[in-house]
């Protein structure tokens, strides 16, 4: 791994004075976690400082009066002591103040993917327990579909970064110094396609990704999967998951059983066969809702009309089950509101889950990711759901950091407690929150007034060089303009201190789609004009500043991952970085080939240019949302 030079974060508290608290009153417990706390926040402590004390209130109270710091909280809402710390970094010590907060919710917080093939390393994770005390977060779920340890299934989860038992208890019980709930978030239906690799689990594979029902042997594998996180959290609340299970039914149960007459039956009867597992662990659980929705609409879930399910459906639903709606594209209350009455149809106990957007590429999408939380969060408001998650998928390769939406996640955090949200964030990262924002630089190739979801980040990165399949996106100077998104994030990334890894990567992402979003289109431009001159000038001024940025990427991206995940993963972009360097430089090959005159014909150049992967409207605003890697570097099989 290529070596780079890290930038010491600013340590700055207030109008340039570094202020010190004295914590000698708290507990022995409280004093060590506030220390970290206080490390994160530039604050200094010493017995010749302000003294911090804490006293038990009814909802969040900062007090100042000169002299001493105040933290009110109750007993077992510790998180807010934290908030309260950043708050006394927020508000310095200029002049006494008191601070008062009150919630309307119960429970604030965020679901990591943890299946993606990025499994935060538990030095990270410890790191993002401490974050979220510092916003007012009171819960971490960590979604693991196969990547914890299940006691007699040496399988499940092998060579995956599993989170081993003692990995657990240690993240739980640190967790629980800073008011932190840490629920496991599973699967116990679909999704679990990596446990289908080993031959046995062959006999309880449905078909696709999903557990066979009314087999024994499922229910042997789901009740140790219950066994071993209860022995490890002590939350008894869990994620039980059972989304998207599009084929449930159709493929080994039908073999044995026939086709079913109604698919909710079997998936009713399965989800209560789960919930008495989970009882018998004293599991309180929770699911994804949309099966409900998609059974009895087509497919669909979202839906508009009262009285979406059937009341028969939802009277078998069991009364201790909460129902998770998740929902991160609408910016349409209506559509929210319509299905949060849905939900309470079922008068059962509700969440709403929204998304911090990190799982389109290397590069977040803050602006949609506030965009949709702000209307969801006002509907849920309005409809009175106090349960609140916001989830951080990683689909296709796990690429970008989890720092990158802290925009997100602070926003959410201040709209719920009614706080100012650059100034949150200013005291949390030392950095300015719109500064900050350029983190999507590689997203912004057409600025536009009203966010939308698009990740040219990753499909513009893989785009081939010659058989492009998203060169028609691209316009002549969007490698000056990121080029430009690469100056400025080389300015930001000297002075963010803990987060510059972060913007290092992106930086380096930029300065790679600088040197190559045109050069298929330049290319092919030269070839129709049987230029060879242009083209052997574009191999030189082109493709060699391209193989040193893709070098640089690649270091920065790997520290990246090693900062925050287990190694296990990162094989993938070894191969999907590694082969994209290959590739440019065969590409390069083939344009000296014709340029040499060794041959007159460049194949991928006499197909037409087919705008196939946009739809009109989108190809207008330039505006494409395609994660996909492998569709993504050709049309040809990748697998057999």
């Amino acid at each position: 791994m290529a070596a780079r030079t890290f930038y010491c974060r600013g340590n700055v508290a207030n109008g340039g004075k570094i202020m010190k608290i004295n914590i000698s009153a708290l507990s022995a417990e409280l004093i060590e976690s506030v220390k970290e706390c206080a490390e994160m926040l530039g604050l200094e402590t010493g017995t010749d400082g302000y003294a911090l004390k804490n006293e038990t209130a009814e909802g969040l109270t900062v007090r100042f009066d000169g002299k001493d710091f105040t933290v009110g909280y109750p007993e077992n809402a510790r998180h807010l002591f934290f908030r309260g710390l950043r708050l006394i970094k927020q508000n310095g010590d200029k002049k006494p103040y008191e601070i008062t907060e009150s919630r309307d919710f119960t429970e604030l917080g965020i679901m990591l993917d943890c299946s993606r093939n990025a499994v935060r390393n538990e030095r990270h994770v410890r790191e993002i327990i401490r974050t979220l005390a510092l916003m007012g977060y009171n819960e971490l779920q960590l979604y693991t579909e196969d990547t914890y340890e299940v006691d007699g299934e040496p399988h499940f989860g092998y060579m995956r970064g599993r989170y081993t038992k003692d990995e657990m208890k240690r993240i739980d019980a640190y967790a629980a110094r800073f008011g932190i709930e840490v629920v496991p978030c599973i699967q116990t239906l679909a999704h679990l396609n990596q446990i289908f690799r080993w031959r046995e689990y062959d006999a309880i594979n449905d078909t696709d990704d999903i557990l066979l029902i009314d087999d024994e042997r499922t229910y042997t594998l789901i009740e140790k999967m219950f066994k071993t996180l209860s022995e490890c959290y002590a939350s008894r609340k869990i994620h039980i998951g059972m989304d998207e299970a599009h084929m449930i039914g159709r493929g080994k149960y039908e073999d044995r059983h026939g086709a079913p007459k109604n698919r909710s039956d079997i998936m009713l009867r399965h989800l209560n066969r789960v919930v008495e597992i989970a009882g018998k662990y004293g599991y309180k659980p929770m699911m994804w809702s949309d099966m409900f929705f998609r059974l009895a609409h087509g497919g669909e879930y979202y839906v508009k009309e009262k009285g979406a399910i059937d009341e028969k459906v939802r009277a078998l639903v069991p009364k201790n089950l909460r129902l998770v709606y998740w929902d991160y594209y609408n910016t349409d209350s209506a559509v929210y509101e319509a299905m949060i009455d849905s939900h309470l149809d079922f008068d059962r106990e509700v969440m709403f889950a929204g998304g911090a957007w990190m799982w389109k590429g290397f590069t977040p999408s803050n602006r949609f990711s506030m965009k949709a939380t702000e209307i969801a969060l006002d509907a849920c408001r309005k409809k009175g759901l106090d349960k609140i998650l916001l989830t951080m998928w990683g689909d296709d390769g796990a690429e970008c950091s989890d720092g990158a939406v802290l925009p997100t996640l602070v926003f959410a955090a201040e709209k719920m407690y009614g706080g100012d949200v650059k100034a949150a964030f200013k005291a949390l990262t030392d950095i300015d929150f719109d500064k900050f924002m350029k983190i999507e630089a590689a997203n912004d190739i057409v600025p536009t007034a009203v966010p939308e979801p698009n990740n040219p980040n990753k499909y513009l990165l893989y785009n081939d060089c010659v058989g492009g399949l998203f060169d028609y996106t691209v316009r002549e100077g969007d490698g000056k303009t990121y080029a430009e998104h690469a100056k400025e994030l080389k300015a930001i990334e000297r002075k963010a201190g803990r987060y510059s890894y972060i913007f290092a990567t992106q930086r380096a992402l930029c300065s790679v789609l600088a040197a190559k979003v045109e050069l298929g289109i330049k290319a092919r431009a030269a070839y129709k004009n049987g230029d060879r001159k242009a083209i052997k000038a574009l191999v030189h001024d082109g493709y060699t500043p391209l193989f040193a940025a893709l070098e640089d990427f690649y270091a920065c991206f790997a520290e990246q991952w090693e900062i925050e995940n287990k190694p296990f993963g990162f094989e993938v972009q070894d191969y999907r970085i590694g082969g994209l360097i290959r590739r440019a430089q065969h590409c390069a090959d083939k344009l000296c080939a014709y340029a040499n005159g060794a041959t007159d014909v460049i194949p991928e150049f006499e197909e037409a240019t087919l705008e196939s992967m946009m739809t009109p409207e989108e190809a207008a605003r330039r505006k494409l949302d395609f994660n996909r890697f492998g569709a993504s570097i050709g049309t040809n099989i990748m697998t057999w």
